[in-house]
């Protein structure tokens, strides 16, 4: 096997010779040879030739460098429990309850919005609620007011409160019908575990023949089909919010 001279330089009249033979490099000095790791090998060439480069092994050529990606965060759920303090869908010192093995858990509500459990105030639903069960949890489907509905059902009623959006552009009338409309389909969703912001036209049709029935007079089919508009602009408001 034949030795490539890769670096030759010179201390004190002595010639070095570095080497590369088979992805190793061997250092020859006064007719005595050593291996070299790749780390010592460049050291050495740097100094007797500072311009020069090692060749890399096929185990350690350089890997292209990828560009960092920045990556956008999305939060799925903007609303807080100030909203519902600000809605009045909750009150400051409401007791929320929480299941953990075969027990429940309470926290209570503070004035800025947070939870408190057992004496430590947690941001989140969620935050409260993984300190409670040891996991991570979806802490707006699993705590509730005590005696009452679960978080996420009041921020449906939240999300109806403030449809159509505060940019809206319509007149105030129809903004309140499309409300009163949104509101009534929210609870009647609710009230029979149905997603509020999944459309279905059976369902929508169902809804508005229970609220004709509750009604003093009949619908016309014209009435009808504003309010059907009023349900298609809720199920496209809710999916332009990433909800």
């Amino acid at each position: 096997m034949t030795q490539r001279p890769e670096y030759i330089g010179c201390i004190d009249g002595n010639t070095i010779v570095l080497s590369h033979r088979n992805d190793e490099f061997v250092l020859s000095f006064g007719g005595i040879e050593a291996r070299l790791s790749i780390e010592a090998a460049f050291r050495l060439a740097s100094l007797l030739q500072p311009t020069a480069s090692i060749p890399a092994s096929s185990e350690n050529k350089p890997q292209p460098v990828r560009p960092s990606v920045k990556r956008k965060r999305y939060s799925r759920y903007r609303e807080t429990i100030s909203d519902l303090i600000e809605e009045g869908l909750i009150e400051v010192g409401t007791v929320l309850i929480i299941k953990h093995k075969y027990t429940e858990r309470s926290g209570t509500v503070t004035s800025d919005g947070m939870i408190n459990v057992d004496g430590y105030i947690e941001a989140t639903p969620s935050a409260a609620g993984s300190r409670v069960v040891d996991r991570t949890c979806n802490g707006w489907q699993e705590w509730r007011v005590y005696g009452g509905p679960r978080l996420a059902d009041l921020r449906w009623m939240l999300r109806a409160k403030r449809f159509p959006g505060e940019s809206h552009g319509y007149a105030e009338s129809t903004a309140r019908e499309k409300q009163m409309i949104v509101t009534g389909w929210v609870d009647y969703t609710l009230t029979r575990g149905l997603d509020p912001g999944k459309k279905g036209n059976a369902k929508t049709e169902a809804y508005l023949s229970d609220r004709q029935r509750k009604s003093d007079y009949r619908y016309t089919e014209s009435t009808l089909n504003v309010y059907r508009g009023h349900l298609r602009h809720w199920f496209d408001w809710c999916g332009d919010n990433n909800w």
